[in-house]
């Protein structure tokens, strides 16, 4: 329903925000704490979560114009995620399980934008707001569940590109043995944290591209197999360096260590920013 007094219903907002603000702090004070810790682990996979609001604040920002011109509307459905994702805080404070409850924020903001801002203007900053999900960290066990197959897959085709090069190697498990000594491919090595900042990129990248909508998919689900393959490179890389200069050069906080993954990283980055121009050159072609 619209408000007859603009004034009145902006004062409504501010007064509704500040309330829903103070709130939030008061209630998710253990769960924000959780996801610093989180984002400040050495080992961490969500490193970036502190600049994905900033990100979707300039998507948003972007929107303005399309913005403009839109009324605000009160939508009760807005309340409805609100309560929703009350609940999902609750469930996940009472069970420790922080994770679902730092999902519950996702809702909380989506509810909110709905309530006090309505359906049209939440639907025009609706992939802005999705994108907010990449802030919340996964719980721990669904992490091992999807490194450990990616760690062996990462190790087994790096010794296998190790082994076609003629160098004697040997693989068990995550140990590999060369004739300088042992290496042992660790959780970071899984490309797991490439994969989630990538989905980001290309979440990103797909949004801003100007090309139809399947192609922005495409060029999504495409950041998949580039982290992957990134990542892959970057295990062959510290074998090579520890075979022919030690490994001590290739141990973990060394440089060599540190720049080789880096080096896969850019190497990702350009992949994904090449594959969007191919994707929108072929539309220019297309319509060409």
């Amino acid at each position: 329903m619209n408000s007859s007094n603009p004034s009145n219903l902006i004062k409504n907002h501010l007064i509704f925000l500040s309330i829903i603000f103070v709130l939030f702090i008061v209630c998710y004070h253990s769960t924000l704490s959780w996801m610093y810790v989180r984002y400040m682990n050495h080992d961490s996979y969500y490193s970036h979560g502190f600049i994905v609001p900033f990100v979707s604040g300039y998507l948003i920002w972007r929107k303005r114009k399309d913005l403009r011109g839109k009324e605000p509307e009160v939508s009760c459905w807005g309340l409805v995620l609100i309560s929703a994702s009350v609940l999902i805080h609750v469930t996940g404070t009472v069970f420790y399980v922080f994770s679902l409850s730092g999902f519950s924020i996702f809702f909380l903001i989506s509810g909110t934008s709905l309530f006090i801002f309505g359906k049209n203007i939440t639907r025009t900053i609706l992939l802005p707001l999705v994108f907010l999900i990449f802030m919340f960290p996964l719980p721990l066990a669904i992490i091992g569940e999807i490194s450990f197959p990616m760690k062996l897959l990462v190790a087994k085709v790096g010794v296998w590109i190790v082994d076609s090069l003629g160098i004697p190697i040997l693989r068990e498990g995550f140990h590999i043995t060369i004739p300088a000594g042992s290496l042992l491919v660790g959780n970071p090595c899984s490309g797991l944290r490439s994969l989630i900042s990538f989905l980001a990129l290309g979440a990103i990248l797909a949004y801003l591209s100007s090309i139809s909508n399947i192609r922005k998919w495409i060029l999504f689900f495409l950041s998949i197999p580039i982290a992957l393959l990134s990542n892959i490179i970057r295990v062959p890389i510290l074998i090579l360096i520890s075979h022919y200069w030690g490994l001590e050069v290739a141990s973990p906080d060394s440089f060599w260590h540190n720049a080789s993954g880096v080096f896969v990283f850019i190497v990702g980055i350009l992949s994904m920013f090449y594959t969007g121009r191919l994707l929108e050159w072929k539309t220019q072609e297309t319509d060409i």
